[in-house]
């Protein structure tokens, strides 16, 4: 029989107090008082990514600070870098250890992490540093909570009340913990009184809906989950709530609707497309539940119940050999698990094989006898971090939060960034100075840009950020430069310029022409192969786009998606690429973009290591290549390093890079 979802369990909310420090430490410089104070404000603002940016302007001038590294901290830890926060609290801490918000954020971090025993640790330096502090109290009761240990919880959450008798979530999760502890009508009169303290708060509705769905009252937990919607109705994890409060009334109309409404907020939600799948599966539309199942696997392949259920819909549609093959997979996945042998044993007495049908059945039998009956994952492994690994669903609901500062929640296509080329900026056009901004600093093309050779109000300058002239603006210029040729015919730059141009244009044939006439009259001209490699590289990969539908290996929501999809994949040709980079790297072997550009195309060849070596020197040469580090961090990835990765990501976001926290979100839930 199909295995159904037990009543989820819902954590403890923690919520992020923004301390807005009044320090009066004199700032050395004027501008590292002002990066600070934008911090700190594009923190308030929840723009994390600009105020990381900005801290780390502070850092660099002036790292004896605790300041700076606290706030950039706090903006990592609300994009769900933890690690990253936690090296930087620790700077905090190690500068001025005498600050009690540094070790509460840095136990908030831990406690995400699931290194509870750590964070209850950090919790009582902060309580010794800080004991009138009611929102220690609050997070540590919190960490309680999810240990089980109740009593000693709303021990913390009582302290905290006492502190401060407006505190919100001192209320709330007392009331969740004496929900915990069976004690429904006291938590319900908890969760009251901090509705009373702010009807405004999503949160107090919410919690009195779930704790009412734990009552079986599930009208009244409806009321609440929409009172909690009129204040927010982008949260997908209300519609879910709602969704199984109408399942349970038999409102399946109202039901799926619901679930619809949470993969419109949340498209890669495994929960619901696991719960949906059951729902389908009782409506007896079995095709509907294996393609919301083949969701689930896809989101989740380590996640045994996907495979298990996915199985048993086959079975049903008389799909016997994939049943046994989904079967097969949860069985390796958790070889104890006694009811997927059972299960598979059906089905080969099905097909006949009646050896393999006793040989599983055996095996089953042995399993109980060795768990005493037992043959339910929870049975066997109760809170392990197996049992966690086995059974999670990518299911965050925090999507609608994504357009709000966490970037770390939005969907994005995960990729390499792009290589660096040698482009051209008109001083006289009005984008020029936001151009500028685009460009890393290179003292041969700054020193050309400031000489009499320069021409045309033209300058070049070195970026991967390349805007589309408009064509009259194009035909402009092009004739202006084809005229210059006439009176310059040997000026290498004119034949680069036009080569940019053509670029530019998306005329990629002409643009390599003109590189190659550039070189033809000045073979030591390094930015001529730099681009020449660039455009050897973009029509490979348009040769290859022709001939195939996807033309480039990526990092996927899952490993396993990416290793079956990359062994299928087509690997261009870069070869020409690559040895045009090396010219380049004869002229300018000290320039570590070019070897930033050869390693993203030995990465798009899967030769992986070589890619490794050439960030590794890009990083040596350059040590604040934001891309680099990013770059390597999706390679480590790649070659399944996710330790080595994270730290990676974690430097690439601190420098920038905003979607580094949307892979560390995805890959580097590990702690270090």
């Amino acid at each position: 029989m199909i295995m159904k979802t037990e009543k989820p369990f819902y954590f403890a909310f923690l919520l992020l107090f923004l301390l807005l420090l009044q320090g009066n430490a004199v700032q050395a410089q004027v501008n590292t008082k002002r990066f600070l104070a934008m911090g700190r404000t594009d923190l308030f603002n929840d723009n994390y990514t600009e105020a990381i940016k900005n801290l780390t302007v502070a850092i660099q001038a002036e790292p004896d600070k605790f300041e700076p590294y606290f706030f950039r901290g706090l903006s990592k830890y609300s994009l769900g870098d933890y690690n990253g926060a936690i090296d930087d609290l620790n700077q905090s801490i190690d500068i001025n250890p005498y600050f009690s918000y540094s070790f509460l954020y840095r136990g908030m971090c831990r406690q995400q992490q699931k290194l509870f025993h750590e964070a209850l640790k950090d919790y009582a330096l902060a309580i010794h540093r800080g004991p009138n502090n009611p929102d220690i109290y609050v997070n540590r009761g919190s960490a309680k909570l999810q240990l089980k240990l109740y009593k000693s919880a709303i021990a913390d959450f009582d302290t905290a009340i006492i502190l401060d008798s407006k505190n919100e979530n001192a209320y709330l999760n007392k009331g969740l913990a004496l929900y915990e502890l069976k004690k429904m009508d006291e938590a319900l009169d908890e969760i009251n009184k901090a509705i009373k303290l702010n009807y405004l708060n999503k949160s107090a509705y919410l919690r009195r809906g779930i704790l009412k769905f734990g009552m079986k009252k599930y009208e009244e937990a409806i009321f609440d989950f929409e009172l909690s919607m009129k204040l927010d109705d982008q949260d997908p994890l209300l519609y879910y709530f709602r969704a199984i409060s109408r399942y349970y009334l038999k409102d399946f109309k109202g039901t799926y609707a619901d679930y619809d409404k949470v993969l419109e907020l949340d498209p890669n939600n495994a929960l619901t497309f696991y719960n949906r799948a059951i729902l389908k599966t009782e409506d007896k539309n079995y095709l509907g539940a294996l393609i919301d199942y083949e969701k689930v696997t896809s989101i989740n392949p380590t996640n045994i119940y996907g495979y298990y259920n996915k199985a048993y819909v086959k079975s049903l549609m008389g799909d016997y050999q994939g049943a046994i093959k989904d079967y097969d997979k949860a069985i390796e996945l958790f070889p104890d698990f006694a009811r997927a042998y059972l299960n598979r044993s059906a089905i080969k007495e099905k097909i006949n094989d009646k050896k393999g049908a006793y040989s599983d059945y055996l095996f089953a039998e042995t399993i109980r006898d060795k768990y005493d009956g037992k043959d339910s994952i929870p049975e066997l492994l109760q809170d392990s971090m197996q049992l966690t690994k086995l059974i999670a669903f990518e299911s965050d609901f925090n999507n609608a939060n994504a357009d709000d500062g966490y970037i770390q929640f939005k969907n994005v296509y995960i990729e390499l960034e792009s290589n660096f080329n040698i482009s051209m900026l008109a001083k006289d056009e009005k984008v020029y100075i936001d151009e500028k901004r685009k460009q890393y600093f290179i003292k041969e093309i700054s020193e050309y840009n400031e000489s009499n050779l320069a021409q045309y109000k033209l300058a070049f300058g070195l970026t991967k950020e390349v805007s589309l002239l408009h064509p009259t603006k194009a035909r402009e210029i092009l004739q202006r430069l084809t005229s210059a040729l006439k009176d310059q015919p040997d000026n290498p730059y004119n034949h680069l310029y036009i080569g940019i141009l053509n670029e530019r244009i998306g005329n990629l044939p002409s643009a390599e022409r003109s590189y190659l006439e550039s070189i033809e009259l000045d073979p030591t001209f390094g930015f001529a192969y730099l681009n020449l490699a660039n455009v050897a590289y973009l029509m490979a990969m348009e040769k290859m786009q022709e001939n195939t539908q996807s033309n480039q290996a990526q990092i996927s929501k899952t490993l396993d998606d990416f290793n079956n999809q990359s062994n299928q994949l087509a690997i261009p040709d870069l070869k020409k690429a690559v040895d045009y980079y090396n010219m380049a790297l004869q002229i300018y072997p000290k320039l570590g973009f070019i070897y930033y550009n050869r390693a993203n195309l030995y990465s798009k060849m899967q030769e992986y290591m070589k890619a490794m070596d050439d960030y590794n020197t890009a990083l040596e040469l350059q040590p604040n290549l934001a891309e680099a580090y990013y770059n390597r961090g999706l390679t480590l990835i790649l070659l399944q390093d996710n330790a080595s990765a994270c730290p990676d990501l974690s430097k690439a976001g601190e420098l920038g890079i905003s979607n580094a926290y949307n892979v560390i979100k995805r890959f580097c839930k590990e702690t270090k």
